[in-house]
């Protein structure tokens, strides 16, 4: 399929708009408006407008508004124990037609990894979220090792917690999906309000420069040569668009933008990956995407008893503007998909606990679900279940041993892997945290902290549907005081909440009846 349709047709405001109508003419329910499946679309929808203003670089009111959302959905989540009662409400589509919406979509995620890659792209409108969020990270970071893609020495405690080899990984895959250095360069510099001077070489440009970029002025055939005179700073740098006539530059001057090579772009160009690298990328980034779509259907199918929720959960995941704007993020998918096959599997605990453990392992912020769980399995399971996060926390504290250099000693790795940095009260925050005084954290994690360790005495009778909602609000509450771009991880919580809003009455599927020995 040409690049162009992707390009052009599914532009990132588009997207937004377009599923969002699309989720409510598939699931809302117009004979019963005033149900509370209604009332979950309106509030994924919602999430719609914060990833939007942070796509058209409002950032601050972006991490508020997303903080706001997700405000209301702890409150719904909250009051998911309470409802005993789940009818089945049918998406407003036929089973075939379901079936094969979902299909499609995952074609649309295959080809935005593959097809409409960084490099493809032309137009700054074309860009999607990770892209920015890339663009502005290379900006900062641009001492990156072009061999090892390691993050200077002196930033590797800014990263959010986790398994640093995993985290250099998703920066590789972050690079791979970047746009190319021209689109970058519009990202930064939006305006160029840029001293003047003259080309030595040529006496007919005139040339502003910071030290990034070069915007020549290039005299067409039978113009004089412009006065060489310089032009006053207070001229400059005013806020008033700069054009030829105000540089005493004729009016027949044609203009021409050109972008020099900066640091930044320098070292970006350097990093991008070779064909085997980015094959190996690519396909980490569709395995990750399929293994959640199966993961709900698994669920779907064995544990709700309707394949047809399943793929209706599937394709309200793949519709939300999140997952198209996030596509190759592997720090939000890769643990998204591990923790979905936690619940999946949950009938073996062990195997729970592995996949689970996995996903702490990677970006620690998981471990928040442990209290959780294992009340969960008390009465059944827990001791399998335990075995199995440790067992895999003690593998990845192993292969540190093996983790290169330049990303640590192993002592400095294996606290960051334990999370030591996201207890962290007053450090360098990116995200919602960015604009606000970060004493305002310290109740939100003590908060957080109560209701963590909370979740083992309440809700007292757990079972499947407890263990989906709970998560959800868990992993959801994480977002609160998270330092890095929190609020962004919907993936972790996304695929729980989705389940949470179809599930039926699951009050039976308790661990004492479901757990396999």
């Amino acid at each position: 399929m040409p690049t162009s349709f992707f390009q052009y047709e599914m532009l990132p405001t588009t997207w937004f708009y377009v599923s969002a109508l699309i989720i409510l003419a598939l699931f809302f329910k117009f004979n019963r408006f005033w149900s509370v499946r209604n009332l979950d679309l309106i509030g994924l929808v919602l999430l719609t407008p914060g990833l939007l203003m942070l796509a058209m670089r409002n950032d601050q009111w972006g991490y508020a508004w997303l903080f706001g959302v997700g405000f209301f959905l702890v409150i719904r989540l909250i009051f998911d124990n309470l409802m005993v009662r789940r009818p089945l409400l049918e998406p407003n589509l036929t089973p075939g037609g379901l079936t094969f919406a979902c299909f499609f979509l995952v074609f649309f995620i295959v080809a935005a990894i593959t097809i409409n890659r960084g490099d493809q792209i032309d137009t700054v409108r074309t860009v999607r979220l990770e892209q920015i969020l890339t663009t502005r990270h290379l900006h900062h970071h641009i001492g990156m090792n072009p061999t090892t893609l390691t993050i200077p020495y002196e930033e590797l405690a800014n990263l959010p917690p986790g398994f640093r080899p995993f985290l250099a990984f998703s920066e590789r895959t972050n690079l791979a999906l970047a746009p190319p250095d021209k689109i970058r360069e519009e990202i930064i510099h939006p305006t160029l309000p840029l001293p003047l001077s003259v080309d030595t070489d040529d006496p007919h440009i005139l040339v502003w420069t910071d030290g990034d970029i070069a915007t020549t002025l290039l005299k067409t055939e039978n113009v004089q040569k412009p006065p060489i005179n310089p032009i006053p700073p207070a001229t400059l740098l005013s806020e008033t668009p700069t054009t030829s006539n105000s540089l005493n530059v004729p009016s027949n001057t044609t203009l021409r933008i050109e972008a020099e090579s900066s640091p930044s772009i320098q070292t970006a160009a350097a990093l991008r990956p070779n064909l085997s690298t980015l094959s190996l990328i690519m396909s980490a980034a569709l395995l990750g995407h399929l293994a959640i779509v199966f993961g709900f259907l698994y669920i779907g199918h064995c544990h709700f008893g309707n394949i047809q929720t399943g793929i209706a959960c599937a394709t309200l995941y793949l519709l939300h503007p999140y997952t198209n704007q996030m596509v190759g993020r592997l720090d939000h998918l890769i643990p998204a998909a591990l923790i979905l096959w936690s619940v999946a599997l949950y009938r073996r605990p062990f195997f729970a606990g592995f996949s689970l453990g996995i996903s702490i392992a990677l970006v620690f912020y998981p471990i928040c679900l442990i209290p959780l769980w294992c009340s969960f399995y008390w009465k059944r399971g827990w001791i399998s279940f335990l075995i199995g996060v440790v067992f895999v926390l003690i593998f990845f504290a192993v292969l540190l041993l093996f983790s290169p250099i330049e990303l640590g000693s192993y002592r400095e790795q294996l606290i960051h892997m334990l999370g030591k940095s996201s207890l962290r009260i007053f450090s360098n925050p990116d995200g919602f945290w960015e604009y606000y005084d970060l004493i305002y954290r310290v109740p939100l994690l003590a908060i957080f902290f109560v209701l963590c360790f909370g979740m083992i005495l309440w809700p007292s009778h757990k079972h499947l549907a407890t263990l989906l909602s709970c998560s959800s609000l868990l992993l959801l509450g994480v977002q609160f005081w998270q330092l890095h771009q929190g609020g962004l991880y919907m993936a972790w919580y996304l695929p729980m909440l989705i389940l949470t809003i179809f599930r039926p009455n699951l009050e039976d599927r308790t661990a004492q009846s479901s757990v396999v020995s």
